[in-house]
């Protein structure tokens, strides 16, 4: 078992969480994922632990690359939950260098394909409404290799989220609901609730809920 300490510095986090990322990539991925880019930035508004872009927009060096962020506002998480953000991040990169399609709806909807890959790469998933095959952690394997690779012991910083006041007040300013095809993705803006249907699917579309 590795030794283990707190993290304070911004620093220290992201030496740590690349180190994870290669380590799991050797010993979950056969290696297989490419170099990624890891920030930190705030999902607050998102209402996400973590994304990937689905295209390289960060450039180091000559190389270009995709990037990986970890919500600045949930690392008082546990460190395993942490992990297994970061397993599920890295199990869309797979889906992307492997030209899988394991989402829809403008990547919110997770389907089976994500499942699938998520549980040959350490992950136990569960479905949720409107979001699919999404709640994530590890199975018990897993935690357990975690416990003896990890150098966390515990995260002690992270952006303050918004209060609850300030929350209710962005969310009242929103004047348009935002209506989903649940076959191709496509967006559709309406102000007020409506039914509207996509023309090329002949599907009727989904209201997003907040």
């Amino acid at each position: 078992m590795c030794k283990k300490r707190n993290v304070y510095t911004m620093s220290e986090l992201n030496l740590a969480i690349m180190k994870m990322f290669n380590q799991i990539n050797a010993d979950f991925f056969g290696g297989e994922l490419p170099k990624v880019i890891i920030t930190f930035e705030s999902g607050y508004k998102k209402g996400a632990y973590g994304w990937i872009t689905s295209v390289k927009d960060w450039k180091q060096g000559n190389e270009e690359r995709y990037h990986i962020n970890i919500s600045s506002d949930y690392l008082d998480r546990p460190i395993n939950d942490i992990i297994s953000t970061l397993i599920h991040e890295m199990c869309h990169l797979y889906a992307l260098v492997n030209d899988i399609q394991d989402t829809s709806r403008s990547g919110i909807y997770h389907n089976k394909k994500f499942k699938q890959i998520a549980e040959n790469h350490g992950l136990h998933i569960e479905e949720a409404d409107k979001i699919g095959w999404s709640v994530t952690s590890l199975t018990s394997d897993t935690a357990e290799y975690v416990k003896n690779i990890c150098p966390i012991s515990e995260i002690r910083l992270m952006k303050k989220r918004p209060s609850g006041d300030c929350g209710t007040k962005t969310k009242s300013k929103q004047s348009t609901r935002k209506y989903i095809c649940p076959c191709c993705g496509l967006i559709v803006r309406a102000t007020k609730e409506c039914r509207i249907s996509c023309i090329d699917c002949e599907k009727e579309m989904e209201l997003e809920q907040a």
